[in-house]
């Protein structure tokens, strides 16, 4: 399928389209041309279900996006093996050999 890519050499396929997060964890100091809140837990396990349903396996999150991680974190583990659909910088980085 065209709209999966391998990710470099680490033996991970992902969604050409990933989930950007940081409206889940910063609405301070970000630049949009609106005002924005952050989502409740709801909103952001509806929008994950939804990107699962779409096929998206790929999720941007850094430290920068504030509370994301830390989000992102608890509510993938809550229903069991819903964390195991995505492919993440975690992931990556325990697959990669050692130096």
């Amino acid at each position: 399928m065209a709209f999966l890519r391998e990710l470099g050499d680490t033996g991970l396929t992902v969604s050409a389209l990933g989930l950007g997060t940081v409206k889940i964890g910063r609405d301070q100091g970000v630049k949009y041309p609106t005002p924005f809140s952050i989502p409740d837990d709801d909103a952001v396990r509806d929008l994950l279900a939804r990107a699962r349903e779409l096929g998206i396996n790929l999720i941007d999150t850094a430290p920068a996006y504030g509370r994301s991680e830390e989000r992102l974190g608890h509510l993938l583990r809550e229903p069991p093996g819903l964390g195991d659909r995505f492919q993440g910088g975690r992931g990556i980085q325990r697959r990669r050999q050692p130096l």
